[in-house]
């Protein structure tokens, strides 16, 4: 027999050519977030009215807008979309997944039987038949048998049944990363939902109030065309007493078209949100949507971290499954790794076979078999090198997307909170003007009251608060865009924190 020593050496130079090959480089390294610039812009952004420090969004952040018909349609829309659904269903796709990969981890077992009708051929080689039988005459052919046992019949049915065990040794822990990589894609895939569900909601809602403050620009828009008709007819009426010459009427018309050309405009873009937001609720085509007056409405405080910056990893959804797809390759690493060292697995299985039915589970008609076995990988041709080596940029790339993320995250925040502060500042002031004119508009009508006015100031003045008015509505919009983008920037109340496995 030969010496055991004698594979010590090879094996032990085998092993170490092995832990050679799985050594790798230096990895790209994820980059820290820019605690400064985050804290700065919140630090400016706080002193708005709309921003309100605290831990963090609540979940169900539309409800921060106290609209009870925004709220059903958010709802709604987190129901019924399809794209949502679809990523729910992905989430259990990844589970079942990951569910297969740890039947890896157990031994298989499979019971199983049959029941098989057979003829051997009499004039083979080796011919079968009943020649060893007591009555049996010479060259009745068969296989002679010692003892005068009956030789083997040419017509026979044989019954079997067996169990089968196999069970692969997770020495290296091959099959056990392979398992956490599948949990890792399936913890990015629920956080992927979460963010389908954010980006959902965020466009129900962009969508809602662009609807919103159209139908308030449109009844402006009305009152604009009214005015620029009166005034038109006003203008007319003086250049036919020749107190006003056809170059005033000219214009007059000119600002006529234009006010009927921004009223259409607006009716154009209600009829594309109104689709847009149904077919996000993915319902029927023919609900209503009740117009609602927002600018009668307060704005929300936004909750805003004090500690931004631990916060933008921890809430945002995209940056959380990026986390679990680098955990994800690094277990793909390991797996790879694992590949150059022995495989160990057992194989057996026990059973019954026999051609006479009432004799099967006797202990004469048992059969098994045992099989211990390793495979050691010794030239594969660099499959195995170059699959780590690809795992390994796998895992690089997943680090350079999570760094690419998190200054996207940061870029969108910072917006968010200068866009926020900069669209508060700009409503106030047009306030203020909108204020000023109805002010001057109230002081004409008492002057055309008075007679000392005539009807063609007065129509002037409310025309200049008609388009202040259109301009306070408008920078309302971009107020709650504004809100709505910090929002998706913050992450929406995302709650389900990375923990590395």
């Amino acid at each position: 027999m030969p010496n055991p020593r004698f594979f010590y050496k090879p094996l032990c130079y085998i092993l170490l050519c092995c832990n050679w090959g799985c050594s790798s480089g230096p990895h790209v390294q994820p980059i820290d977030t820019p605690r400064n610039a985050l804290n700065t812009a919140l630090n400016e952004a706080s002193q708005s009215s709309l921003i309100a420090l605290s831990e963090c969004l609540p979940e169900d952040w539309w409800t921060l807008f106290n609209d009870e018909q925004l709220n059903g349609f958010v709802e709604i829309a987190l129901t019924r979309n399809p794209t949502l659904q679809s990523a729910r269903e992905s989430i259990l796709s990844a589970a079942y997944d990951a569910d297969r990969m740890r039947s890896a981890l157990y031994p298989y077992l499979l019971w199983g039987g049959d029941v098989s009708r057979q003829k051997l051929s009499e004039t083979a080689i080796i011919p079968f038949g009943a020649a060893n039988a007591p009555n049996a005459t010479p060259g009745g052919g068969g296989i002679p048998i010692p003892g005068g046992i009956p030789g083997i019949p040419v017509y026979f049915t044989q019954t079997e049944t067996e169990l089968n065990l196999t069970y692969d040794f997770d020495v290296w822990g091959k099959n056990r990363n392979t398992l956490r990589a599948a949990l890792g894609e399936m913890q990015a895939k629920i956080a992927d939902e979460a963010f389908t569900r954010l980006k959902l909601g965020i466009a129900v809602a962009q969508v809602y109030y662009n609807l919103q403050i159209d139908y308030q620009r449109q009844q402006i828009a009305k009152d604009l065309v009214r005015n620029r008709t009166d005034y038109a007819d006003m203008i007319h009426q003086l250049i036919e007493y020749n107190l006003e010459n056809k170059q005033a009427g000219i214009a007059a018309l000119s600002d006529l078209n234009d006010a009927t050309l921004a009223l259409l405009q607006i009716q154009g873009d209600i009829e594309i949100n109104e689709h847009q937001l149904k077919a996000y609720l993915a319902g029927s085509f023919d609900d209503s949507i009740a117009p609602v007056n927002v600018t009668g409405k307060p704005l929300p405080k936004i909750p805003v971290p004090c500690d931004l910056p631990l916060h933008l990893i921890a809430r945002r959804p995209d940056i959380i499954s990026q986390l679990w797809l680098i955990e994800s390759a690094g277990k793909q690493i390991e797996v790879a790794k694992a590949g150059f060292y022995p495989d160990f697995n057992i194989s057996a299985f026990l059973g019954f076979q026999t051609i006479h039915l009432h004799e099967l589970f006797f202990k004469k008609s048992s059969f098994f078999n045992v099989d211990p076995a390793f495979t050691l990988p010794i030239f594969d041709g660099g499959r195995l090198i170059a699959n780590l080596r690809s795992g390994e940029v796998n895992y690089d790339l997943a680090i350079l997307k999570y760094n690419d993320l998190v200054l996207n995250a940061t870029k969108e925040v910072l917006d968010g909170l200068s866009t926020l502060r900069n669209r508060d500042q700009m409503l106030r002031v047009i306030r203020t003007t909108v204020g000023q004119q109805e002010e001057l508009y109230l002081l004409s009508n008492l002057r055309v009251q008075h007679n000392l006015n005539s009807g063609i100031e007065d129509l002037v003045r409310e025309h200049s608060l008609l388009q202040i008015r259109d301009q306070e509505v408008a920078a309302l919009g971009n107020t709650l865009q504004a809100i709505l983008a910090l929002i998706k920037a913050l992450g929406g109340g995302f709650d389900v924190c990375y923990e590395e496995g």
